[in-house]
């Protein structure tokens, strides 16, 4: 028996809202655990951008006051250079610096707007000899006393910062949207079981014309994928709010330590969007297909 277009559409709707209750819940459901899902994505990356500066062995970063004149700059780099537990230094003129500013920042035109680039401190990278901590803070401590040095951010201090975001999200966040997850696939096949038990005779008078299990169960199943795709289109949503909130707070920040904050660019929203929008498909195709298989003989 050959599918038809009117009738898939016709049934699937006539599915949908014979439960209506059902049908809402197991969307909501699907949006608040993808909201999660998007939403521990977006702080995972924007960890990772956080710190993203401490690559090829740099260990902390030495920020220059951002009024600084070439010979104050010198002066810092001579400094640096002289000393016996420095093994590099890579100076990262106001060019760089804003260009990686706009880098980690792309989207957010807050920030965008109200940063210029004489506002930012430029910096050296600093590569020590002894990269075990204790000597690292002994460096840290001599450097942020030195003349016009605005501050100096090391690479333990950053990443024990962001790993209380991170131990956050994968012990909080992802346990909250695994549980979520597994109540939208549950509350999805309920759906279908109960739009499949009310239309049992139906099925059964199918079955005694010829019609396949698949005629049977497409419509079934698309179901599951607009509820899956409707929540997920709504956690979309969710997370431009979330990258909106997040922009609105660092535009709002009077810290001029840039380049240290928590930021989230363009792609990383794409790429939570795109893992929101999979999860989605998967739940809902994964959760339909148990249904219809277990529930199709009633």
């Amino acid at each position: 028996m050959a599918l038809n277009g009117n009738y898939v559409v016709r049934e699937t709707t006539a599915n949908l809202t014979r439960n209506i209750t059902l049908t809402v819940a197991s969307i909501l459901t699907v949006f608040v655990s993808l909201a999660i899902v998007g939403t521990t994505v977006l702080m995972r990356q924007g960890a990772q951008n956080a710190t993203s500066r401490f690559e090829g062995g740099v260990e902390f970063i030495v920020y220059v006051n951002a009024d600084s004149s070439a010979e104050q700059i010198k002066a810092v780099e001579t400094s640096l250079d002289k000393n016996p537990g420095i093994k590099k230094t890579t100076y990262v003129d106001a060019d760089e610096t804003y260009a990686d500013f706009k880098r980690l920042f792309a989207g957010q035109d807050a920030m965008l707007r109200n940063v210029r680039k004489a506002d930012l401190p430029t910096s050296f990278k600093v590569e020590p000899v002894n990269k075990d901590a204790a000597t690292i803070s002994d460096l840290v401590r001599t450097y942020r006393k030195e003349p016009n040095v605005y501050d100096v951010v090391a690479a333990v201090e950053v990443v024990r910062e962001m790993k209380g975001i991170t131990n956050f999200v994968n012990n909080g966040l992802t346990f909250f949207a695994v549980f979520l997850l597994l109540a939208s696939g549950l509350l999805i096949l309920n759906t279908i079981r109960t739009a499949m038990f009310a239309r049992r005779r139906e099925i059964e008078v199918m079955k005694l014309v010829g019609a396949t299990n698949w005629f049977i169960r497409i419509p079934f199943m698309l179901e599951g994928l607009v509820q899956g795709l409707v929540g997920g289109g709504l956690a979309v949503g969710w997370v431009f709010i979330a990258r909106h909130l997040i922009d609105d707070l660092l535009g709002k920040s009077s810290n001029l330590k840039l380049l240290q904050n928590f930021s989230i660019a363009s792609g990383d929203v794409a790429w939570a969007c795109t893992i929101v929008v999979g999860v989605a498909v998967l739940l809902s195709v994964i959760s339909s297909a148990l249904a219809t298989r277990r529930f199709l003989d009633v």
